[in-house]
């Protein structure tokens, strides 16, 4: 704010002064409301309830592709282990 500019220029009265007085001290409640919601904005979102489902879903995935890999990688292995040995019957016969 410059020091050398006088925005007060306008009050020419007590009455002036008052509603100027009411002006700046609404203006300070708006300002102290907005940072609150601001605040109360901040809190809700770094909710550490809001970061449990990110966190088990972010986790979960990883690990449930693994096991989902461990799974199809056992079933395809007793596949593999299973059709030699019946190429070999049907080889054989």
């Amino acid at each position: 704010m410059n020091l050398n500019r006088n925005s007060y220029n306008h009050i020419r009265s007590f009455e002036d002064f008052e509603n100027e007085k009411m002006k700046l001290y609404y203006q300070i409640k708006l300002s102290e409301k907005k940072l609150e919601l601001r605040y109360i904005e901040l809190t809700s979102f770094l909710n550490p309830m809001r970061f449990v489902p990110l966190l088990i879903n972010s986790w979960l995935a990883p690990i449930a592709a693994s096991i989902k890999n461990l799974i199809v990688g056992f079933f395809t292995n007793k596949e593999n282990e299973s059709n030699p040995k019946e190429e070999k019957e049907e080889k054989t016969v």
